[in-house]
């Protein structure tokens, strides 16, 4: 709404209204103050003039009392004593003073021409009988205000007899002085009763009783205010007669009209009016001028101010008006070019926020950034360069200085020469050729160059030629806007690919292999398409990760990666998915030719593993074991095909190591059976399904039983006695061999305390402790509670382990293996000779012990390698004060060479299988061994 001029408008009421209020208030103020101190001055003049009235008064009746009686003195010397008749009142100018006289005599009897009561008689008889005669006597009588007065001067020759010539007074006369009787003021006289003797006004009744107070203390003068009528300045004055006239007093009461004591200040009230009407008068006509002679110029600015909110910033005030109204006219214009200029400029920024916000690649984000310059800067020649250094390091988006459209120009230096490192991230070398070349840009030609982007996975610029102080400040603009897109962008790019690719190979990964298996099968896509997985699963990387640590092991992934996705050629995928687990997927148009392929490409992958990998200063050569499934013959899904090549793993390392297993439907029967197995496995110790066979083993001499194995059986609900071949590799994978083991423990102790009880001479017990078992800190807590439970001596318990169990995590096991003798207990490695223990390693271990494998046992007497073997073992053991024993015994010809080699224990079917222990128990007693006090440690 456009400010308006007119004196209607809010801003000229508001003028008018300051300047009304400028002149009105200090006239209210001076009026109401001049107002209150002349009234107080009248109002206390009014006081002092009723004050000066009531003794003026009384003064004046005093005086012409006196005229009267000093008359009436004379008339009785005139008169004599023997007149009888009343004195003549003339040349005494008592005429108008007295009203008439009478006589009173000696008697009391009242005579003469004056009409009196009866009543009046009497007051005058009791008078002058009371009275002293010496003196006058003063008498009223008659109704309030309008009292007859009577004066009785004492006459005859010798007075006290009681003689008075007496006369009314008039009362016109004596209260009429200085015309109180026509004047407006309230005038009342008071006996000593303070009954009105007289009253000028009628309506007195009201007065005297507000003015009660005031005559009772005689006070000074002072404002009467009553709801009667008119309040009233009143004051009060006694006359004093009884020392004269044998009466008390009078009281004067003189009140006067407020109204009449303010009256004169009428006239000031007509001249402040006259006054304040002349100064807002004059106070509105210069509000009207001032209103005048500025709104206009403010008329101006608001219509330039409306234009300018709509949009229209060419609009000029243009005022002329040469005061400070031009100035800020002037200063305005000013502001509406800057703010014109700054709003085409952030019209054109948002155009370009919102396309580079939509863009989805590095060429459209340069795109829309090129037309934002150009509509921000003009014809100033610019370019646009952006390099992303870790997908494609060798292209750089380019968009020329004579071009219009962004191009991806592949540059063989660009990641080396084209570029400079910098702080913060890479630069490119504006001043490079060939970058010249494709910019268009001379050899010796300048440029200024501003950074959009720097970072370790991108770098912009823009390259501006002759640009002015407008010109690079506008793409200064576009460069923090640009730069935060480009950002973002390249942060999207590379959680893309960070999501969908593994961290340590840059491969794909699970997710992003997932997402093209369902391209490559799609609807649309497929055309009877049949897709090949191949599963590579690293042998044994777990112990090349844990023997050199985790870092070479990552190296070494990294290489495989590598290895294996450059002997792939184009149409192959190759991922890890998981740990030491790689997988290729191809595409073929009939399943024949798919399952050929996947034989030669496991052919071509293995020869690949087997080429040594350099890792610091060692060879590594590798192998897997392959699985591999084919879509949609075994699984209609990813997730189904994952789970045939799972099983089809699983079958391949159960039967051979480096080779490939195509999935077949017994394998998934096979997979099925063993989860099977797991399910039912999980509740064996709490449903007591487990069952402990003993093995002994005997002296090699004498074949008498030394100690036993305690072999784990499973006595499994609608199956039967199941062997460890069925259960413990599914326990073992599973985690449930923790359980197990502390079970069989406990067990172990128990039984072998029930033999020592009934005199059994068996030395010890061996219990078997996986790798799961040893790597638990639980073992110590389980050994040493089954101890104490039973009461078991500790050295009659022996731990067996493989070397396997122990090459893993080799120093955390030697540890925990040394706090297992401190209990007490025997150790003794198992399977001795299959593992990966070095001669330095069993120096180190804490054992008591060794078990030549059934490996070394089964080819002889007839296998030189294996005859050195046990001999090498023997002397080992015998040096190193080690207990040996020869496993996996079967016939007398294999007995008869191990003790002749010098082996004192053996253990196999040829001396029995495992037995229950109530079997082996009878068996012991048979043998009828001594007490085993006497034969242990023998």
């Amino acid at each position: 709404m456009a400010l308006r001029s007119s004196p209607r408008s809010s801003v000229a009421r508001r003028i008018h209204l300051s300047f009304v209020l400028a002149a009105a208030l200090p006239l209210l103020v001076l009026a109401a103050t001049a107002y209150q101190m002349v009234s107080h001055r009248l109002q206390q003049q009014a006081l002092g003039d009723a004050h000066s009235l009531a003794k003026e008064m009384g003064m004046t009746v005093f005086d012409r009392l006196k005229f009267v009686t000093d008359g009436l003195a004379i008339l009785t010397r005139r008169r004599g004593t023997t007149a009888e008749r009343l004195p003549d009142l003339s040349g005494l100018d008592l005429q108008e003073r007295v009203l008439g006289l009478f006589d009173v005599g000696t008697d009391g009897l009242v005579a003469g021409g004056l009409a009196l009561s009866e009543v009046e008689r009497n007051a005058i008889r009791q008078a002058a009988a009371g009275g002293d005669s010496d003196s006058p006597l003063l008498l009223t009588t008659g109704q309030a205000a309008r009292q007859r007065l009577f004066l009785l001067v004492p006459a005859g020759p010798r007075p006290g007899r009681g003689r008075y010539l007496g006369a009314e007074l008039s009362g016109l006369h004596l209260w009429d002085t200085a015309g109180v009787a026509a004047r407006p003021e309230r005038v009342c006289v008071l006996d000593a009763r303070e009954a009105p003797v007289y009253c000028n006004h009628p309506d007195y009744e009201a007065w005297l009783r507000a003015s009660q107070g005031l005559i009772d203390s005689r006070g000074r003068p002072r404002p009467l205010p009553h709801d009667s009528g008119e309040p009233a300045l009143t004051a009060v004055w006694s006359l004093f007669l009884k020392p004269h006239y044998q009466f008390e007093r009078w009281t004067m009461l003189v009140g006067v009209p407020q109204s009449m004591a303010l009256a004169s200040i009428r006239t000031f009230d007509r001249i402040f009016a006259g006054v304040a009407v002349v100064a807002l008068l004059i106070a509105f006509l210069l509000g009207r001028r001032l209103i005048r002679s500025n709104l206009e110029p403010l008329k101006s600015l608001g219509q330039a101010t409306e234009q300018l909110a709509a949009g229209r910033f060419w609009h000029r005030v243009g005022l002329q008006s040469g005061d400070e109204f031009q100035q800020l006219g002037e200063a305005f214009d000013s502001m509406a070019v800057q703010i014109g200029e700054q709003f085409h400029e952030l019209e054109a920024l948002a155009r370009l926020d919102r396309a580079l916000q939509g863009a989805q690649s590095m060429d459209a984000a340069l795109g829309a950034a090129a037309d934002g310059l150009a509509e921000l800067i003009g014809s100033a020649p610019f370019a646009l360069l952006c390099h992303e250094h870790w997908t494609r390091p060798g292209t750089l988006w380019c968009r020329a200085f004579t071009a219009e459209d962004v191009v991806a120009v592949e540059l063989p230096g660009a990641n080396g020469a084209v570029v400079d490192q910098g702080v913060g991230g890479i630069a490119l070398d504006t001043n490079d050729r060939s970058l010249r070349a494709h910019l268009g840009l001379g050899a010796d030609a300048a440029v200024s160059v501003l950074p959009v982007l720097r970072s370790t996975d991108a770098s912009a610029d823009i390259l501006l030629q002759r640009p002015g102080p407008r010109d690079e400040a506008a793409a200064r603009r576009v460069s923090d806007v640009l730069g935060i897109a480009l950002g973002n962008l390249v942060k999207e790019r590379r959680l893309f690919h960070q999501a969908n690719h593994d961290w340590l190979t840059g491969l794909p990964n699970r997710s992003r292999l997932q997402d093209l298996f369902y391209e490559w099968t799609a609807d649309g896509t497929r055309r009877d398409r049949v897709v090949g997985l191949l599963l590579l699963d690293l042998d044994r990387f777990k112990q090349i990760n844990e023997s050199m640590g985790h870092y070479m092991g990552d190296r070494l992934l990294a290489s495989v990666g590598g290895r294996l996705s450059g002997a792939l050629p184009n149409g192959y995928v190759v991922s890890r998915i998981a740990g030491d687990q790689f997988m290729v997927m191809l595409a073929d148009a009939g399943l024949q030719s798919l399952l050929a392929r996947l034989s030669d490409l496991a052919t071509c992958l293995g020869r690949e593993l087997d080429r040594p990998f350099a890792l610091g200063m060692r060879e590594i050569r590798l192998s897997a074991t392959m699985g591999a499934a084919a879509y949609p013959r075994d699984g209609d899904s990813f997730e189904a095909l994952l789970k045939s090549i799972d099983a089809a793993g699983f079958a391949a390392k159960a039967s051979r190591r480096g080779g490939l297993l195509v999935f077949s439907d017994r394998m998934r029967d096979a997979l099925a059976g063993r989860m099977e197995v797991e399910q039912a496995l999980k509740g064996a110790v709490a449903n007591h399904e487990l069952v402990l066979h003993y093995q002994p083993v005997v002296d090699a001499r004498t074949h008498r039983i030394r100690s036993a194995e305690a072999l784990m059986r499973w006595q499994r609900p609608g199956v039967g006695l199941v062997m460890p071949e069925g259960f413990i590799e599914v326990a073992e994978h599973s985690g449930l061999i923790g359980e197990m083991g502390a079970w069989a423990i406990s067990e172990v102790c128990r039984q072998m305390q029930a033999w020592r009880e009934v005199g059994l001479a068996i030395e010890t017990v061996n219990v078997n402790v996986s790798s799961v078992q040893l790597a638990s800190e639980d073992i110590e807590r389980q050994v040493a509670q089954a101890l104490r439970a039973t009461d078991l001596p500790a050295e009659c318990l022996t731990l067996e382990v493989t070397e396997t169990a122990l090459i893993g995590r080799f120093e955390e096991a030697v540890e925990r293996l040394q706090r297992l003798r401190q209990l007490g207990v025997r150790i003794m490695i198992d399977d001795f000779g299959t593992g990966y223990a070095s001669l330095k390693y069993l120096k180190m271990l804490p054992i008591d012990g060794l078990k030549i494998d059934r490996l070394f046992v089964k080819d002889l007497p007839n296998s030189p390698p294996d005859e050195a073997i046990v001999a090498a073992v023997v002397s080992l053991a015998r040096a190193s004060g080690f207990k040996l024993v020869a496993e996996g015994i079967d016939s007398d010809r294999q007995a008869v060479f191990l003790r002749e080699c010098g082996v004192p224990l053996l253990q196999g079917y040829l001396f029995g299988g495992g037995l229950p222990a109530q079997e082996l128990q009878a068996s012991l007693l048979q043998e009828g061994a001594a007490p085993v006090l006497g034969a242990l440690n023998g």
